[in-house]
């Protein structure tokens, strides 16, 4: 361990999802990250504060996807099934962290998960979002190439949480838009080390560019990696542009 990561030590790595978020492949990422940073691991499930509302509504159906049958719902009702996943995602985290050795803890919470998420905690050094196709991470696919999204603040943090997504694409080509400048050279270091194990096509941007980019392709990324304290209003809209899991780092 560098002098570094030994600061890190007693950090977390967060895995905050809801019913939408929750995937085998995430909780696989924030291991990995947990591993990799030697961290201890927190899964976070939150109850989706909007769909127990809307549950609650007298106009609202469930819709089965088997029968396709149409049924009334209720808070209690949808209560339930959040808890129910809720459940397997804790099984999971447990199985997972605990075959990789990783310390670990759950709890849930009712809110929203951009609200919760993107308020940074002090023992949190990487907080890692589900977003809504968590199946990008999956590696190994044939499905040509992986676009990671990466918005540099000149973090050696950054490095460390990239090395790890380089690493659950190491047979796919890697196109790595990079938005910003790398002044302390981390990133350049890295390249030189993963251009062995990885086909990289790097993309250079600069940060005026980032809302053309975002608006052209931001739904085209696999993965993203950005600082947890970028501008408080320009943070959700850059998370809103993506639909791949986001790697937050203090």
């Amino acid at each position: 361990m560098t002098a570094k990561n030994s600061n890190d030590k007693q950090q977390m790595v967060m895995l905050a999802v809801d019913v939408s978020d929750y995937s085998v492949t995430t909780v696989n990422l924030a291991v990995e990250m947990a591993a990799s940073v030697q961290t201890g691991l927190l899964g976070l499930f939150i109850e989706d504060e909007d769909l127990l509302q809307v549950a609650g509504l007298p106009c609202t159906r469930e819709i089965t996807l088997t029968t396709t049958r149409e049924r009334p719902t209720s808070i209690d009702q949808m209560q339930r099934s959040l808890r129910s996943v809720a459940q397997q995602f804790k099984q999971t985290l447990q199985r997972e962290a605990q075959a990789s050795q990783i310390v670990w803890r759950f709890d849930t919470v009712r809110g929203r998960v951009k609200d919760i998420s993107l308020k940074p905690k002090l023992d949190v050094t990487y907080t890692i979002l589900g977003q809504s196709v968590s199946h990008r991470l999956q590696s190994g696919q044939a499905r040509g190439i992986r676009r990671v999204l990466l918005i540099v603040n000149g973090s050696y943090r950054q490095k460390l949480a990239l090395d790890v997504v380089l690493r659950r694409f190491r047979h796919d080509r890697v196109e790595l838009t990079v938005v910003g400048e790398d002044p302390e050279g981390e990133l350049s270091s890295l390249f030189a080390s993963r251009t062995k194990d990885n086909e990289i096509v790097l993309i250079k941007v600069r940060r005026d560019d980032l809302p053309d980019l975002l608006a052209r392709s931001g739904s085209s990324f696999d993965c993203a990696i950005m600082s947890h304290h970028e501008n408080a209003d320009e943070l959700p809209r850059i998370l809103n542009a993506l639909c791949c899991p986001a790697i937050l780092v203090a």
